[in-house]
């Protein structure tokens, strides 16, 4: 989404308003500048007119070329403040009593091009100056002698001038909050996605260590006959298989696994176990879900059951899995009647339940559940949907 409002956006504004100040004013007192022209002298006055109304134009272009707008706009000014206070030198003979001078119809448009172009103090000098040279340029003859109306003037262009000075500035300042809070809330959110980049992948390595590596180290300590010796080569082979696929595995690279595939998957893992595990029938239909996901719970069913093979007893202990689709959800159960445990009380060292079930189970939004007691069985229950509907 869009801000409402930034600083390009206030400057892009700022260049349309005050090009459409410039050609509108400029068309629409053009005759009366014109009508002027004899009483000014016959260089400078063509020259200072045909001047100033260039730098309209340019005005106006500069709002189809953003880079040229402070350009035109500071040119504006000057040319406008420069003809206003030349103004004694371009007049030959006194205007009228009941004409002003011209450049009074334009007091508007320098101010604003001086509050757009300059910065804010330039811009204040500026909105100061030009309504007290005008003023003195009233008073004299070659001026019309205005008297008290050419101070009422002054005071009026001070006020308008000074009023889009303050907006000006305002507009500008907030535009340039909003911008600063902006890049402050994106590097702030790089910055989370890349800490929960590294906890995700932190999860992931602590979870293979475990699964893989410290596991296949603990059944290789323990073989002391030729089928444990086996089955811990095998375990070793998996172990090694299972890093060089995590580490040439790319996000999205995988397509979408159905929920048959993985109850299919899970039970071919457990079926290398020391200790049976039986399957649970369970309703399972065609939900296809991401292969991360699939990957997490395949991974935390899987350790779930070798630490019920580990610590819940012997081949006595009655042992299951049970995966379950319910509309668009997916509900696995690994349990046994087994001794049990009291999950507050496992070491802070040991990551079998911590990282390769419940963060490895959490870390793709999915959910678990823990329910044991010691002599009373364990069941861990995981589920996942889209949008942490599980």
């Amino acid at each position: 989404m869009r801000p409402a409002i930034t600083q390009a956006s206030v400057e892009r504004l700022f260049a349309i308003l005050i090009a459409l100040a410039a050609i509108g004013f400029g068309a629409v007192y053009a005759p009366q500048v014109v009508g002027q022209l004899p009483y000014l002298d016959p260089v400078w006055g063509p020259v200072s007119a045909g001047l100033l109304g260039a730098s309209f134009l340019f005005v106006g272009v500069s709002a189809f070329v953003q880079r040229l707008a402070q350009v035109a706009q500071i040119t504006c000014a000057l040319l406008f403040l420069l003809v206003l206070v030349t103004w004694p030198v371009i007049v030959r003979e006194a205007i009228p009593a009941n004409q002003v001078p011209w450049p009074w119809w334009f007091l508007t448009v320098g101010s604003t091009a001086a509050a757009m172009g300059f910065a804010p103090w330039r811009a204040t000098v500026y909105t100061a100056l030009v309504p007290a040279v005008y003023v003195v340029v009233r008073l004299t003859p070659l001026g019309g002698d205005a008297g008290l109306s050419a101070v009422l003037q002054g005071v009026y262009t001070a006020i308008l001038s000074g009023a889009v000075l303050v907006i000006a500035v305002l507009l500008r300042r907030a535009a340039a909050a909003v911008d600063a809070a902006q890049a402050t809330a994106v590097r702030r959110y790089s910055h989370a996605i890349r800490e929960h980049a590294t906890e995700v992948e932190r999860v992931q390595v602590d979870a293979i260590v475990h699964d893989s590596v410290l596991t296949t180290l603990l059944s290789a300590a323990r073989a002391d006959t030729p089928e444990a010796k086996a089955l811990a080569a095998r375990m070793a082979r998996n172990a090694i298989d299972h890093l060089g696929a995590a580490a040439a595995d790319l996000p999205g690279a995988a397509p979408p696994v159905t929920v048959h595939d993985l109850r299919a998957r899970i039970v071919d893992a457990v079926g290398a176990l020391a200790a049976p595990v039986r399957l649970r029938d369970a309703p399972v239909g065609g939900l296809r879900i991401p292969a991360t996901v699939a990957d997490a719970l395949a991974s935390a069913a899987l350790q779930a059951c070798v630490n019920s093979v580990q610590h819940a007893g012997g081949p006595e202990v009655e042992r299951w899995v049970r995966v379950e689709q319910r509309g668009s959800t997916v509900h696995l159960e690994v349990g046994d009647d087994g001794s049990g445990f009291d999950l507050a009380a496992v070491p802070a060292a040991r990551l079998g339940v911590r990282r390769s079930i419940i963060e490895r189970v959490q870390s793709v939004g999915g959910t678990v559940v823990v329910a044991s007691n010691p002599g009373a069985g364990t069941r861990i229950r995981l589920g996942w949907g889209p949008g942490g509907d599980a």
